[in-house]
């Protein structure tokens, strides 16, 4: 909270223009006079509010608000309490709200759709690993400005000024689920079914796939304990829409469907009307509905032909001009579909039956050996591209085979460059030790000699690497912590404290631990600090995301 003793508010914060005048919110823009930088700020008269046990909760959110860090949320500055208001300082976002774009257009492309809840489900996970479970979505919280970037505003304690405030409830509250009726607080289900209906809203009927469509309805169900836990799954099914748009499976042109109410019209509408949008002539009526059918079904295959042959003549010209002229050094190989593959997942496979596999494939590889505490020696420990990657025949496949356990191979030979393990196992960062570095073990301390050094009367600080098992996964996540790595320049490394971002704190240069949240998607910003024999520390911070 700001500190205003020796000026006031009022006084700091000189106001330009007002953006909203409610009953107990007042929004304008201001310059701050400490900065010179241009805020928007959000006030609000608690003895004016309809809502005032809301001002004791709006305290407790803000102070969990200001924590807030990430590209697609608009930062809160801070906040103060002087008499009986409440300022919110926040930066000025340029944009305009989604919920007037919604107004005029209707609905969005399928690609802006996903943009959007991108956006909100990247919001959700920041404010899930801060403590905020409830953010009350709904479009006057999303800004797009004009080259197609979206932001939220107000996150976390959005949806207390708006229950405080009339103006702004009777515009939310198509959004809220109904267990908020009541200026309740929601759930994380709640936030997921204020998405499904902003969804509903913005997608267009006409691209939303089967499963899309099953999980908006879950989404929307009034039994909290029916809709999805993750609105991720409504991401993938967005993502998996638009997919199919783009994919081929609606390029072709609608024909109308034959009404039957067109028999019972007689020959009035036969040779004349719409019909000669097909270039029918008059036939019998009950010859009519049938040769219409057929004759769109032909008329479309024979554009698809057409289309499809002159596409190839195309692409013949443009390959025999290209074979003329000879090939440039610039140039990359087409690669057809056919030669294509996709690679599969070769991680614990012994080493020859990973190689036949490639081989099998049309694929080169390569080997490297490499020490591993999860596979025997022999085992395939990891592979470069990962599983899932498309590639053409005769690229080259990089295989890590594991040459037993790390612990064998700790200690390396003065001089000898210290690498990361594969990215498959979340290495944090990379670093080569210099000529004559020491061995991290505590045996060096013990009549091992060490190179002096001329700097020996400055003690030098310690290196934090930290070695993850992985990065994410779906919860319970079981990760392995490896801090073998960390090295002290001029002596050795006394201890090691892990602090796992949920309360736990573990020591030891080996450590596993089991990140079950109570709700995902989360993020966990896991710590390492190493200290040396002279009290001097380093830190290194890893994410881990659990959903």
């Amino acid at each position: 909270m700001m500190g205003m003793k020796e000026e006031s508010f009022e006084d700091r914060y000189r106001r330009l223009e007002d953006l909203m005048i409610g009953r107990c919110l007042r929004s304008y823009l201001a310059v701050d006079g400490a900065s010179g930088m241009e805020v928007a700020v959000d006030v609000v008269e608690c003895d004016r509010s309809a809502s005032p046990h809301l001002i004791g909760r709006l305290k407790e959110v803000l102070a969990l608000a200001e924590e807030l860090s990430d590209p697609c949320i608009v930062p809160l500055f801070a906040w103060h309490e002087e008499g009986s208001r409440v300022y919110m300082v926040r930066e000025k976002a340029s944009g305009t709200p989604l919920g007037e774009i919604l107004a005029d257009t209707g609905q969005l492309p399928g690609e802006q759709v996903v943009e959007i809840v991108e956006a909100a489900v990247g919001a959700l996970a920041e404010a899930y690993g801060r403590g905020l479970f409830y953010l009350g979505l709904n479009p006057s919280q999303f800004l797009l400005d004009g080259r197609g970037g979206v932001r939220l505003i107000r996150v976390g304690y959005g949806w207390l000024l708006e229950e405080m405030e009339p103006l702004l409830a009777a515009r939310v509250s198509p959004y809220r689920a109904p267990e908020t009726d009541g200026a309740g607080e929601g759930t994380r289900t709640s936030d997921v079914y204020s998405l499904a209906v902003m969804v509903r809203e913005m997608f267009p009927e006409r691209l939303i796939s089967d499963r899309l469509r099953s999980l908006l309805e879950k989404s929307t169900s009034p039994h909290p304990r029916q809709r999805p836990s993750s609105p991720r799954l409504l991401l993938e099914g967005l993502r998996e829409s638009v997919n199919l748009r783009h994919g081929g499976m609606a390029g072709l042109p609608d024909e109308p469907a034959a009404d039957p109410s067109e028999g019972e019209e007689g020959d009035s509408r036969v040779g004349h009307g719409s019909d000669f949008d097909y270039g029918e002539k008059a036939v019998p009526i009950h010859m009519h509905l049938g040769r219409r059918q057929r004759s769109g079904i032909l008329r479309t295959l024979l554009k698809v032909f057409m289309g499809g042959l002159i596409v190839w003549l195309l692409y013949a010209a443009v390959m025999g001009f290209l074979a003329g002229r000879g090939k440039g050094p610039e140039e990359a190989p087409v690669v057809a579909e056919e030669e294509k593959v996709k690679l599969p997942d070769l991680q614990g496979l012994p080493a020859q039956e990973a190689e036949e596999t490639l081989r099998n494939l049309g694929l080169n590889c390569i080997r490297r050996e490499a020490p591993s505490r999860l596979w025997s020696a022999g085992f395939v420990a990891a592979q470069e591209p990962q599983e899932g990657t498309i590639l053409g025949r005769g690229d080259t496949v990089c295989l890590v085979i594991s040459s037993g356990r790390e612990e064998t191979q700790e200690t390396a030979p003065a001089g000898e460059a210290e690498t990361s393990t594969p990215n498959r196992f979340g290495t944090v960062r990379e670093e080569t030790a210099p000529s004559g570095a020491y061995d991290a073990s505590p045996a060096s301390d013990h009549g091992v000699s060490r190179e002096s050094s001329p700097s020996r009367a400055a003690p030098l600080p310690p290196r934090a690497v930290a070695v993850l098992s992985c990065r994410g996964g779906s919860s319970p996540l079981y990760v392995c912590m490896d801090a073998g790595r960390s090295r002290d320049p001029d002596g050795y490394i006394t201890r090691y404290v892990w602090d796992c971002g949920d309360g736990t704190v573990l020591e030891g240069a080996r450590v596993q631990h089991v990140f079950d949240p109570p709700v995902t998607p989360m993020r966990y910003r896991v710590l390492l600090t190493v200290f040396d024999r002279e009290g001097l520390s380093d830190s290194c911070l890893t994410t881990v995301e659990v959903y």
